[in-house]
């Protein structure tokens, strides 16, 4: 008896909303994959999850470190990531 009224509202998904909740599904660590190949190589960009063993390994060799040892490594990387030109403030 409706069927003729009805109006379909939003009847086909938008494309990048479909794939955003598939990605939802996905484990930590392929979503984490997903992200880095979307951005590419080349975005020097690494993506790290909490659920890592890769950040409590990091984590843990930090805390290794003395003072002056996590002052030159962080240095370092500050260097590092103004000669790549991503900041100007160090």
């Amino acid at each position: 008896m409706y069927e003729n009224d009805l109006v379909p509202v939003n009847a086909q998904a938008n494309s990048v909303e479909t794939i955003l909740q598939a990605a939802k599904k996905l484990p930590v660590d392929q979503r984490a994959e997903l992200v880095e190949t979307l951005l590419g190589e080349e975005s020097g960009i690494v993506v790290l999850s909490a659920n890592s063993h890769l950040v409590d390994y990091v984590i843990a060799q930090m805390n290794l470190l003395s003072s002056e040892g996590l002052a030159y490594v962080l240095k370092a990387i500050a260097l590092r990531i103004a000669a790549d030109g991503h900041c100007s403030n160090v």
